[in-house]
């Protein structure tokens, strides 16, 4: 579920975990440089608020490399990168798992954003990207 479902609906924080996907480009309020203080100064805390106690994983979250930019959201190759570093940079924070959206492209998707959130195979510097903050 996305996490804006878990934080309005409490029936989502029953099981043992909060599991959510937390995608800043489809905010479309933050630029690929915000990603990480995207998850993890808004999504946390209101995941954190709605289900009180229970451990939280951010079960997707990265950024497309191409497609139609959305408000403050480019897609591009280096926005992807920028939003990857960000995120890491961000989850130094180790009481919430983050899992980062996904090891290759998915061209069976309906859109090219939705298509284009792969960074491995040569598009992303990834070892920069995942560097030490």
């Amino acid at each position: 579920h996305t996490w804006v479902r878990v934080r309005d609906d409490p029936a989502l924080c029953g099981a043992d975990f909060v599991g959510a996907n937390a995608h800043a480009y489809y905010d479309g309020g933050r630029t690929s440089g915000q990603a990480g203080d995207f998850v993890f100064q808004t999504v946390v805390p209101s995941l954190r608020s709605a289900c009180p106690g229970k451990p939280i994983i951010i079960t997707e979250t990265g950024w497309p490399s191409r497609g139609n930019n959305n408000g403050a959201a480019v897609a591009s190759q280096g926005d992807q990168r920028n939003a990857l570093s960000s995120l890491n940079c961000a989850a130094r924070d180790s009481s919430v798992s983050v899992y980062s959206f996904e090891y290759d492209d998915q061209l069976w998707k309906s859109s090219d954003a939705e298509r284009s959130f792969g960074f491995f195979g040569g598009k992303v510097d990834v070892a920069g990207a995942f560097s030490v903050c």
